[in-house]
């Protein structure tokens, strides 16, 4: 049932946003009573918090899968293809992780939260080509936030067919080049 709920709740976010959903439309669309949702999630934004979390659960699974590689920089260049790839095959669930304001407004994240532990395993890939001086030395954190924004910057674009002149064969060489413009040593 939880998955039910889950389901019919991303299919409304997908047709019309966050304002479009509420509990008593996704007990229409699962053919049960809104008092059942309240047996399994506190409130809308309950529901819409847990598929986030989802969502941050298949980026740690996608991260995970690049443990072997051995090269620092070939590890971060296949995360930044892992990553617009997600937001490309997965562009609601994108748009609800990092641009629904009343997702993005929730409380600080702890240390044991899906969301950071994906953003703590970047930085981890990104201070071992620090280590390895693959670009020039600088704070991890700093560094994998603005590695991050330009990841994101480019998932954005790509989703919302700003880059549509492109031909999306092109994809991994524009998501290389863009890691590696950004991971340049200074003066290169």
């Amino acid at each position: 049932m939880r998955q039910r709920i889950l389901k019919a709740a991303m299919e409304l976010f997908a047709k019309g946003g966050y304002e479009s959903i509420s509990m008593r439309k996704i007990a229409k669309k699962i053919e049960y009573s809104p008092g059942t949702i309240y047996l399994y999630f506190k409130n809308k934004n309950d529901i819409m918090l847990q598929l986030c979390y989802q969502g941050f659960e298949q980026l740690l699974a996608l991260q995970e899968n690049m443990e072997e590689i051995t090269d620092p920089s070939e590890r971060l260049s296949t995360g930044g293809r892992y990553y617009v790839n997600f937001a490309l095959e997965n562009p609601e669930l994108y748009e609800l992780m990092f641009a629904t304001e009343e997702i993005v407004q929730e409380p600080a994240l702890d240390e044991e939260s899906v969301p950071l532990k994906v953003f703590r395993n970047f930085e981890k890939h990104v201070r071992k080509c620090l280590d390895a001086g693959i670009f020039s030395r600088g704070d991890a954190e700093t560094t994998a936030v603005a590695l991050w924004a330009s990841l994101h910057g480019l998932a954005s674009l790509l989703i919302k067919q700003r880059l549509r002149f492109l031909p999306q064969e092109n994809l991994d060489e524009i998501v290389r080049q863009a890691l590696d413009f950004s991971l340049r040593k200074s003066g290169d």
